[in-house]
Order: structure tokens, then sequence, then C-alpha cells
């Protein structure tokens, strides 16, 4: 049984997989097993992979989508994962964090959808901070119905 949580001042919501609380003030959850305190980086040791997921919706035209590059001003260290959500399937790629807050992740080319979504994850648990995310598009010549 999973515990999700939700930040009311900031509308983050967060998913605690290995744990059924059933009681969570800021600093400290409970469960019928014991009373667990919330800080640190890791959870029980292991690290606390994050992820963001922005819907699937339709792009500017009706045209089907090339993507090309995904732009991100974001800091942090080690890797990051992308994963292009699509009505035909997904697809993950890997990209290095750098430190100049500035990085791309370069994307397959046989991509062409109408409607994309995105998932952005460190599944290292490395802390990030995303500031903004630019997604390159081409439109396809015709539609592809």
């Amino acid at each position: 049984m999973n515990t999700i949580v939700c930040n009311t001042l900031l509308g983050a919501v967060t998913e605690y997989t290995r744990h059924e609380f059933h009681a969570i003030t800021p600093t400290h959850a409970g469960a019928a097993t014991g009373l667990y305190e919330l800080n640190g980086d890791a959870d029980d040791g292991l690290p606390i992979a994050s992820s963001i997921q922005l819907p699937a919706t339709l792009r500017e035209t009706t045209l089907k989508k090339a993507l090309s590059s995904v732009y991100f001003s974001m800091l942090g260290e080690g890797e990051a994962t992308l994963t292009v959500l699509g009505k035909a399937g997904s697809w993950s790629y890997d990209f290095p964090l750098r430190v100049s807050g500035q990085t791309r992740c370069v994307v397959g080319r046989g991509i062409r959808e109408n409607y994309l979504g995105f998932i952005l994850s460190t599944p290292q648990g490395q802390p990030f901070t995303l500031d903004r995310m630019e997604v390159q598009t081409a439109d396809a010549k015709y539609r592809r119905i």
C-alpha cells in the first residue's frame, strides 16, 4: 500500500511506496510499525528518486511534431532521465546535468506525435532545481492521420 502526501502550501505531491503511513506532520510520520522521522537525503538508506510529469497535450497545430532536442535550465549533478510520452508509446533518454545550469537532452528522431508529454526524473536521488524546460519541435509536412 502507498501513502500519498500533498503539501497544501506548495501543491507538491509525494508518494511513499515502502511505508503505510496513517498520520504525517512536517517532521514525523506514523505507521502501525512505529514513528518515523522525516529528514535527510535518503529513505531508509535508499536514494529518493524524484520525478516531474507533464501531461500529454496537443501541441500548437494538428500537424505531427518531430522532436529534435529538449533544453533545460536546471541545477544539479549527475544524470537525469527524460521520458517522452506519446500516444504510440514512451521513450526514455539519459542526459548529464551540467555545472553551467544549461543542458540538453537529444531525443530519438523517429518520434512523430500530435500529443506529447514528458517525465523528468533523477533516479539516483540527487537534488536538482528546474527553472525552465524548452521543447524543440519541427512540423511534419503532412498530418499522417
